[in-house]
């Protein structure tokens, strides 16, 4: 018991500290654009596909995404879960796709539980790590998701509309 408080704490906190790093340094990056008169804008808009598998995680980490200054969520789709973020500074769409990865897998790991063996992080598939994106030691897979609810969850919506009116962008990625 204490064990898996322990790891749900560092989970926690890391998440935290990731997600507050993204805050503190996207802020910068957007005064800055504001108060020099030369452009650094380039915006992307990507076709995410999401890890997160119910609707409370993937609400979550749209609302952690349009939180952060420069990125938007601009459309969620359920079937297949799909998030198409706007960002203005996303020079390289790769590593900005990455970072996104990387969020959604620290957010992961902080909300599910703890499983009864304790796995103690995200699963960083995609070439990122513990220390982020960039570099560092690995850690273990993700504890699996909780079982889906049914197409009917509850919420008077049977055929698993997230609520968007279904306007996304058409292509994966579009750039300007």
């Amino acid at each position: 018991m204490l064990r898996r408080i322990a790891v749900r704490s560092y989970r926690i906190g890391r998440f935290i500290g990731y997600f507050v790093y993204e805050l503190i340094a996207s802020n910068v990056i957007v005064a800055w654009e504001i108060i020099t008169p030369r452009s650094g804008l380039s915006p992307v808009i990507i076709a995410m596909p999401l890890r997160s598998r119910t609707r409370g995680e993937r609400t979550l980490f749209v609302g952690v995404v349009t939180l952060t200054p420069g990125t938007l969520s601009l459309d969620l789709r359920d079937e297949p879960g799909t998030v198409y973020i706007h960002g203005m500074h996303a020079r390289d769409v790769d590593r900005f796709r990455t970072r996104l990865h990387y969020l959604e897998d620290l957010l992961l790991a902080a909300w599910r539980p703890v499983g009864p063996s304790g796995q103690a992080g995200p699963a960083l598939d995609r070439g990122a790590t513990a220390a982020g994106p960039s570099g560092g030691m690995s850690v273990p897979s993700l504890p699996p998701a909780p079982e889906t609810p049914s197409a009917d969850d509850g919420n008077g919506s049977a055929d698993g509309d997230s609520g968007t009116n279904g306007n996304a962008p058409s292509t994966e990625e579009g750039r300007r």
